[in-house]
């Protein structure tokens, strides 16, 4: 059996950490993440990388963006290819970049959690024309599978399947079937949290105002200290639930502001925030 000169989990070590190490001390081998692939380094310069069927930088990146996993460091084993010249400093600042693009995608998706829809009709006037990754993030979406799921067996980096993820749901050939319920429990949360740190005001009559523009009295009751929705009753489409919970957090806070002044108000949301 080989020697093995490091090794752990990336749980607790990251590969950052790791590639700093190996260059610090200017080690020659093979860096395995077990079941994801393999990097070499030579005197601490990162030479190839290969994992599935990519390889070079595109394999170097994927694997640099793990969270989990366990490794192992092999030394003195050596690539048969030279596929990666660039510097360490800049291989790490281009994951950094790409894992701050993850986040921002992750920020326009729902829940992992959700089983994604495919939509039966697209935008009126548009006509869509799905690039190849995006074809096979679609394909995945069955109708059975989590969002999850979809992330984990794309046969795409994480950050290309979040981008085609993230065109899919904009371009609205997939959709959140809970994103209605969210939204109305979100709502409803983020309207009580405020009457009950404001208290009685003239900013219930504008909820009152709205209730009624909406046409939704049927399907809400206000006691005078909370909000409460029987979402059986309550007909609004998502894209009007979403303006109705719009307009009435800006009229409570715009009422509250006329009458308490902006100081007041600003420091009591800013008591509230957490709770929000």
């Amino acid at each position: 059996m080989k020697d093995v000169a490091i090794e752990g989990d990336l749980l607790y070590f990251s590969i950052k950490e790791i590639f700093y190490l190996l260059s610090r001390f200017k080690k020659t081998g093979r860096l395995i993440i077990k079941e994801h692939g393999n990097v070499y380094v030579s005197d601490g310069k990162v030479l190839h990388a290969e994992m599935d069927k990519l390889e070079g930088l595109e394999a170097f990146f994927s694997i640099g963006m793990k969270k989990e996993g366990k490794f192992v460091f092999q030394p003195d084993e050596k690539p048969t290819v030279n596929t990666i010249f660039q510097p360490l400093a800049e291989l790490i600042d281009e994951i950094e970049t790409r894992e701050a693009q993850v986040e921002e995608f992750k920020k326009d998706l729902p829940p992992d959690s959700i089983t994604p829809q495919k939509s039966s009709k697209t935008p009126e006037g548009n006509k869509i024309a799905l690039k190849k990754d995006e074809w096979k993030v679609l394909i995945l979406a069955d109708g059975k599978k989590k969002l999850s799921e979809i992330i984990s067996l794309s046969p795409l980096p994480e950050l290309d399947t979040l981008k085609a993820l993230s065109w899919l749901f904009k371009e609205s050939l997939l959709y959140d079937p809970e994103e209605r319920k969210r939204i109305i429990e979100k709502g409803l949360k983020d309207t009580n949290v405020f009457l009950k740190a404001f208290g009685d005001g003239p900013w219930l009559e504008g909820l009152n105002e709205l209730i009624d523009k909406y046409e939704v009295k049927k399907a809400v009751s206000f006691n005078g200290k909370s909000l409460n929705i029987n979402t059986e009753k309550f007909s609004l489409d998502l894209e009007r639930t979403k303006e109705f919970f719009s307009e009435v957090l800006n009229c409570l806070q715009g009422k509250a502001t006329e009458v308490l002044g902006k100081l007041l108000v600003k420091k009591k949301l800013k008591e509230i925030k957490n709770e929000f």
